[in-house]
């Protein structure tokens, strides 16, 4: 009986402190029902009363019968503990196990809820996604119909600027003179005049030519060596102005970017022109407009003639041959204008050029030495007889340049 006794105050106690970890209370407080999960409680009280075997019985301990009665229950005893005790481990293993599988199947499904929840969220991401893109096609529909309009409008614009140009030639019997000297008057007949862009009315004289040709001057091309200004004393900027295009060269890199600013349909190529392909060769700007120059001789003769000249910067630029200009943009057909003002090189460059597979209609090259003033009377005859060889006529001379024109072509009449 003691021993039962004591088994009972154990499970008490076991079960005293289950229940206050499980409400959270001490010995001296009570229990509140809305504090603690019912069924647990019920669970709980279930244990307690199954937690000890209630099947005592009182055995008399007087007589044979008392002994007889000790030794049956005590083999009893023995006989049930060695057949229970295998089925209660066995059960026990089981249960313990079953927690265990119970517990992971728990987690894998907890980690499965949470990745079902991750998955939800990056559909509403991807739904968020699918609406910017959405947003953007509907954007980039209304972009292309704006760039549709934009051109639409530049074609109208690109007419309106054809029409200007095709107006612009009734303006050649106005008078405009430049603030420069860069225009001048040239008689187209005995009432009207001409205007130009040139230092002595070349391009007006080569208008001349190429309407007395029946030459478009808006459909010809042009190379221009020696470039300079865009505008102000350009040989070739009237043409330009009425659709004719070409190629400008010139080391100076600040011309050249003026050339590609106002001259945007134009090639500009910022080189030296040389014989030798692939070099870096050394170029003298000067501070007097028109005179750099790649010869260290010239521009030093330059200063001699007028000592308020000077060199204001040497700079290194890559060189490139008249051969690989007129392969790259001259293959098919030579222009029918070039014009050379390479100071002190004129001459270098006219030999450079293979004449009898490239032969511009109108050769502009200048033909005197720089002075301080007005030159009269002089000519480089030495560039005269080389044109004559090569089957040019001088047709024209302002002073400065001479235009010389390809004779068999020369004498073509519409």
């Amino acid at each position: 009986m003691e021993d039962s006794k004591v088994s009972i105050s154990k499970d008490r106690l076991v079960s005293e402190v289950i229940l206050e970890k499980l409400t959270g209370k001490g010995d001296k407080q009570e229990l509140r029902s809305g504090e603690v999960n019912t069924a647990m409680l019920d669970s709980l009280d279930k244990m307690n009363k199954t937690s000890v075997n209630r099947s005592y019985r009182e055995i008399p301990a007087a007589g044979f019968k008392g002994k007889v009665s000790r030794l049956v229950k005590r083999l009893m005893r023995r006989l049930t503990f060695w057949y229970v005790e295998p089925c209660m481990m066995q059960q026990t293993e089981y249960n313990c196990a079953n927690n265990v599988f119970s517990a992971q199947v728990n987690s894998e499904i907890n980690t499965l809820r949470s990745g079902m929840k991750s998955i939800s969220a990056h559909d509403e991401a991807i739904g968020a996604i699918n609406g910017n893109i959405a947003a953007n096609f509907a954007e980039m529909s209304r972009t292309n119909l704006r760039v549709d309009s934009l051109e639409s409008r530049n074609a109208e614009l690109e007419n309106a600027v054809r029409k200007l140009r095709e107006k612009m030639s009734d303006f050649e019997k106005m008078t405009i003179i430049n603030s420069g000297g860069a225009g001048m008057l040239s008689y187209k007949d005995s009432s009207s005049v001409t205007l130009s862009f040139s230092q002595s009315g070349e391009d007006a004289i080569i208008r001349y030519i190429f309407r007395t040709m029946g030459i478009d001057p808006s459909e010809i091309r042009y190379l221009d060596l020696g470039a300079n200004h865009a505008v102000h004393l350009s040989n070739t900027y009237s043409f330009y102005m009425n659709g004719a295009r070409g190629v400008l060269l010139d080391a100076n890199p600040v011309l050249a970017k003026e050339l590609e600013e106002k001259r945007e349909g134009d090639v500009v190529i910022n080189k030296c022109l040389s014989d030798k392909p692939g070099t870096k060769l050394e170029f003298y700007i000067m501070s007097g407009d028109g005179l750099s120059t790649m010869d260290y001789d010239a521009a030093q003769s330059f200063i001699r003639e007028n000592p308020s000249l000077s060199i204001e910067k040497t700079i290194t630029v890559d060189s490139i041959t008249i051969d690989e200009i007129i392969n790259e943009h001259f293959a098919d057909k030579a222009p029918e204008i070039m014009n050379i003002d390479i100071e002190g090189m004129e001459l270098t460059v006219l030999r450079m050029i293979d004449f009898a597979k490239f032969r511009p209609l109108v050769i502009i090259c200048e033909m005197i030495e720089y002075k301080n003033g007005l030159t009269v009377g002089e000519k480089n005859q030495e560039i005269m007889d080389y044109m004559k060889s090569v089957g040019y006529e001088e047709f024209a001379f302002t002073g400065i340049n001479s235009i010389f024109i390809d004779k068999n072509r020369g004498e073509e009449r519409v």
